[in-house]
């Protein structure tokens, strides 16, 4: 069924909205005992392609369901693919990928376990998915990418938080295999004190370069900071399709990059509750931005919009929260405001996504200007008025890089604290909205 939703007005909402609701597509009942649907690790989630809005989440049952939308006819096919691994662990959310083919390939299930993988038997998605197999021995987090030759990588973490590396796996030409690279891209093992890498959002920019953020957990018992320390905020440029990696001044370092090769481009003191897996988009100049947030001291982690100006990182708060909290703890965390995501028009302004609950959990765009992106002279609106408990952000980027429409995955979730591998059920309607810039 497909309506428009009028948005009701709030505090975060005025006469000169800059987005405006056009369309509402109700997929059905989702998974909603933990965020699993809602991560926004999962590259991609939704993903327009040939004017189809494909999108992939576990329904209340935990089996997955993977929808193809017409937006202009309002019309959803569905695909429906049994799991018998029920996602009581939010790490294993689904990534979708699309091949030069036009197959849609699946990526599950995974936390530090075998990865589950299928692929749709053809172009069409009536014609449903491949038998469900194993891959990649302790995976989390995986990620496809589209190069700009249009070949499909699959990225993804080997091992654990404090010790692991980041491999990269290739579509063979056939569409059906995947070979995975010898050496890793990046990798915190071997070093005096193991650590994990974690990545924000892959872009890969008009070049063909990809532009990856990168986090380090580091070993719990390395410092006294606590259970989650990460450090960065580092940056680096993968070429020739990820088999070659530079800084931005030009200097290349050997694979596997590593604590001691990896660039640190924004400094962020241990024990400031950094996040891991935020947000990253390139400016109008193609130049890298990300989006992420720590503490700077005062207890009170803010966003903060870090970008690369000439040679020079900069940064600027793109928030005023007041709610005190930590990263500490477990598995995956319920925290007050969710990881934000970002999204740069051609103009160069910039578009923060997030729920907080300093807004009683209403998903909220921030619109900030450039050059210098300044907090008081932000735009904020309401887009999505109802409590929508622990989701994050759930962004089409082909759809905003296509057409300059906002299309996103939006569900109320649950999550509890330590909660990873626990039998929580909850079910919430997911929907597809768009909004277009007012």
């Amino acid at each position: 069924m497909t309506k428009t939703v009028q948005r009701r007005r709030s505090s975060h909402s005025s006469k000169t909205a800059f987005l405006q609701l056009q369309q509402t597509i109700e997929l059905g009942p989702a998974w909603a005992g933990n965020s699993v649907n809602c991560v926004p690790y999962r590259v991609d989630a939704v993903r327009t392609y040939n004017g189809v809005r494909y999108v992939a989440y576990f329904d209340d049952a935990g089996d997955i369901v993977v929808a193809g939308v017409d937006p202009s006819a309002g019309s959803v096919a569905r695909a429906h693919i049994t799991n018998s691994r029920k996602p009581y662990d939010a790490h294993q959310a689904i990534s979708l990928g699309i091949d030069p083919t036009g197959h849609l390939h699946l990526a599950f299930g995974a936390h530090a376990s075998s990865l589950l993988v299928t692929r749709s038997r053809s172009a069409e998605l009536t014609d449903g998915f491949e038998e469900i197999r194993e891959d990649a021995e302790e995976a989390t987090y995986p990620m496809f990418l589209t190069l700009k030759d249009q070949g499909l990588v699959r990225l993804h973490r080997r091992g654990r938080h404090n010790k692991g590396a980041i491999y990269v796996d290739r579509l063979a030409g056939d569409s059906r295999e995947w070979t995975r690279s010898a050496t890793p891209l990046i990798s915190g093992l071997g070093q005096p004190w193991s650590c994990g890498p974690y990545l924000n959002t892959p872009v890969v920019a008009p070049d063909g370069s990809v532009h990856l953020f990168l986090v380090w957990r580091l070993n719990e018992t390395a410092t006294s900071a606590g259970a989650v320390v990460n450090v960065g905020l580092d940056a680096l440029v993968a070429q020739d399709g990820l088999r070659s990696v530079r800084t931005h001044r030009g200097v290349e370092s050997s694979l596997p990059v590593t604590p001691l090769t990896s660039e640190r481009v924004i400094p962020v003191p241990l024990g400031a509750s950094l996040i891991n897996q935020a947000a990253a988009a390139l400016l109008p100049t193609g130049k890298p931005a990300a989006l992420t947030y720590w503490d700077a001291g005062d207890g009170i982690p803010q966003y903060r919009l870090c970008w690369l100006e000439n040679l020079s990182w900069r940064t600027a708060p793109v928030s005023s929260f007041r709610t005190p909290f930590r990263l500490d703890g477990g598995g995956t965390l319920p925290l007050p405001h969710s990881r934000p995501e970002l999204l740069i028009d051609p103009t160069g302004r910039a578009l923060v996504l997030y729920r907080s609950r300093e807004v009683n959990n209403r998903l909220v765009a921030l619109q900030l200007d450039p050059p210098d992106y300044v907090l008081r002279r932000a735009r904020p609106q309401t887009l999505v008025d109802e409590d929508l408990d622990f989701y994050e952000p759930i962004v089409d980027r082909a759809a905003w890089s296509g057409r300059g429409e906002l299309v996103m995955y939006v569900q109320r979730c649950a999550q509890g604290m330590g909660r990873d591998g626990q039998e929580d059920i909850e079910v919430a309607p997911a929907r597809l909205m768009t909004w277009t810039p007012g």
